[in-house]
């Protein structure tokens, strides 16, 4: 009798978490499914899918929040950069600023909508890849202990030295960008001519921020004094300010995400709404800020959280031009990835284009070539990539994949150096809804090659301190007495 009733409590404990999760996804589903059947029978008007695919969104972004322990998750921080990047204007148009997320405005010479089934179809594929990235991070999802520091420890000297010694090589590079940038017609100097801009500082100088960079993340992932962490990273991002300054703030924007999700990583307390809240509308504030200055608007408006929002329709429209000319597209679908994974090695800019290159100057040399030759540029999609590539069906298999990285990345969060790793490769994923597929395949093949070198520098700092501290060394520096013996 024992035998047979000993497992009943745990058989009806363990499946319960799967049913959960897979009530979660089928019910996004079936109002998905509910919403495309009503939108196809003329029942749910264009606006009724942009308010329906918004609140689909959100919704999941909350949900992300709630069921990943406040965001202790990659897949929180991807749905929310998707919603953001993606919907932005969508939202925006929720919330009553009066634009038109459905209207191809942007580089456009004459502005069109596309029609209302191609737009029923970028919103669908939306809302289809945030559930299927969504959807296996959830499935038996398992919250992670803090990692220990303990291993770690001992590299945190030597990180400081390559830190603040390469801290001001990195210094001297952006404000020599900046410098050459503010002398050759601003901001799209860096889409016009970027080879011309790299060759602006010496080869050595340009490679800093393969040690920079690591190091600043590494410092970030493995100390644990608060006091340090802070003036670290106000020390990195005013060196970065240079480059905010012209108009570029990807890389800003996607570093300061992946470090709060090291940090919720590292700590077991409950995330401060009201600080995430007010971090979020600075960082709006900012990026308006940075808008104007790159437009070269000088008057001052007012700031509103949902004016930045509207002007976050650009990818959106991206993946609408993706959808209703995939023909176009299509015979490239293979070339894009491939040459994606060359990104972090090679400039693409307007000087060496050529069709079937980057989706992010396809798109808009489709659009408007004269532009491009400009430096103005619209970005890319994931999305639209995934769907240039095998239509719905590609959005849906290679979005699940998605899902399953993340659902990795997560996995190996568990332990400080793979952590550290996960965090160099994270920024890249979070400008995917603006960006190709591949590119962070690229930077983890960088990010790679800086952690040989740091792995090398480790060494020879091991061997000098190691040489430093021992027996003959001391004997050798330590001042001879008077009247000794020699």
């Amino acid at each position: 009798m024992s035998t047979l009733t000993q497992p009943f409590p745990v058989f009806g404990r363990v499946p319960l978490a799967v049913p959960t999760a897979a009530f979660e996804v089928l019910g996004y589903l079936s109002v998905v499914g509910i919403g495309a059947l009503c939108f196809l029978l003329g029942w749910l008007s264009q606006e009724g899918a942009v308010v329906l695919t918004a609140l689909l969104l959100v919704s999941l972004v909350i949900l992300a929040w709630n069921r990943f322990d406040q965001g202790r998750h990659p897949c929180f921080l991807l749905l929310s950069s998707l919603t953001f990047i993606q919907g932005g204007g969508l939202l925006a148009y929720c919330l009553g600023a009066g634009n038109d997320p459905l209207r191809v405005e942007y580089m456009a010479p004459n502005p069109f909508y596309v029609s209302r089934d191609e737009a029923g179809i970028a919103l669908l594929l939306l809302v289809l890849a945030a559930i299927c990235i969504y959807a296996p991070c959830r499935w038996n999802y398992r919250r992670i202990s803090p990692p220990s520091d303990a291993k770690v420890r001992p590299y945190l000297p030597y990180l400081y030295l390559l830190f603040f010694l390469s801290l001001l090589v990195q210094l001297f590079k952006n404000y020599r960008y900046y410098e050459y940038i503010q002398e050759h017609g601003g901001y799209i100097v860096y889409f016009v001519n970027h080879s011309a801009l790299a060759a602006s500082v010496p080869f050595l100088v340009r490679i800093i921020p393969l040690v920079t960079f690591p190091s600043f993340v590494a410092i970030f992932v493995f100390e644990r004094r608060m006091k340090r962490l802070f003036l670290v990273t106000v020390l990195y991002f005013t060196t970065a300010s240079f480059i905010l300054l012209l108009g570029s703030k990807v890389a800003a924007f996607s570093l300061i995400p992946a470090l709060w999700y090291v940090a919720r990583i590292k700590s077991t307390k409950p995330a401060r709404i009201l600080r995430l809240v007010a971090v979020a509308l600075l960082l709006l504030m900012i990026a308006g800020a940075i808008n104007r200055l790159r437009v070269g608007e000088e008057a001052i408006t007012p700031f509103s959280p949902v004016k930045v929002l509207a002007t976050q329709t650009d990818s959106f429209n991206v993946t609408e031009i993706l959808v209703k000319y995939r023909k176009i597209f299509s015979p490239y679908a293979l070339s894009y990835p491939l040459r994606e994974l060359r990104d972090a090695f090679v400039t693409n800019d307007a000087s060496n284009y050529y069709r079937g290159r980057s989706l992010d100057f396809d798109v808009p040399a489709f659009l408007n070539p004269a532009l491009v030759a400009q430096g103005f540029g619209t970005g890319s999609s994931f999305v639209g990539e995934e769907y240039v590539i095998g239509g719905v069906a590609g959005v849906i298999i290679i979005s699940v994949s998605v899902g399953f990285g993340l659902r990795l990345a997560h996995h190996f969060s568990r332990n400080a150096p793979s952590l550290f790793v996960v965090a160099l490769v994270l920024p890249e994923i979070l400008v995917m809804p603006r960006n190709g597929l591949f590119e962070w395949a690229s930077v983890l093949v960088r990010s790679a090659i800086s952690i040989v070198l740091l792995g090398a520098g480790w060494q020879t700092y091991s061997l000098l301190t190691s040489t430093l501290q021992s027996p003959w060394a001391k004997n050798r520096l330590r001042p001879r007495q008077p009247g000794g013996n020699e």
